[in-house]
């Protein structure tokens, strides 16, 4: 498993002793209104938590703890951002790998789900030599929209995702913008 660093970030794989920072955020009532729709229970965070386990041990990525440094060590958490195999949820294709993205309200607006975003990405292309990486955002998320168009995605159009209605967009190595000195 690979630790991702940024010049303002370090992200890491989850572990088990992730359980209160993923209930955490996805208590978060800013988490809640843009993504979740309900407050979940704890055993519901730590079962989510259990899948992205699972999911490194399955792919060899999965999605990362992002945290904020101070000193060059990682302090404040974030949320997380990473990869994630779609398999059955997009049958037209089977291979897809989409990039999941979570901050709490208090670090939104300063860059860190970009920044996070194209580290992950720029190691989509370089380590695990995919041809993209997908995105799914509903129609009212500008904030997951700009950030999206920051990293390099396009808009393709709109897909069913899990019964909603999203907005498809693909990032490629062609049009991936260039991330500041990512240290794998």
């Amino acid at each position: 498993m690979h630790i991702l660093e940024t010049p303002r970030l370090i992200l890491r794989p989850p572990s088990e002793s992730d359980e209160l920072l993923v209930h955490g955020l996805h208590s978060d009532p800013f988490v809640v209104n843009a993504v979740i729709g309900s407050y979940p229970t704890i055993e519901q965070s730590k079962a989510e938590l259990l899948q992205f386990i699972n999911h490194w041990q399955r792919n060899r990525f999965g999605l990362w703890m992002v945290f904020v440094k101070d000193g060059g060590q990682a302090r404040k958490f974030a949320g997380y951002c990473g990869l994630r195999r779609l398999g059955p949820r997009l049958p037209e294709d089977p291979n897809n790998v989409e990039l999941v993205t979570r901050l709490h309200l208090a670090t939104s607006g300063k860059g860190i789900a970009v920044e996070a975003g194209r580290a992950v990405v720029k190691f989509a292309f370089e380590h695990l030599k995919l041809e993209k990486v997908t995105g799914f955002i509903l129609p009212t998320n500008t904030r997951s929209r700009l950030k999206n168009s920051k990293i390099g995605f396009y808009y393709v159009g709109n897909r069913i995702y899990n019964t909603i209605n999203m907005m498809y967009f693909v990032v490629t190595q062609e049009t991936l913008v260039q991330s500041d000195s990512l240290l794998v």
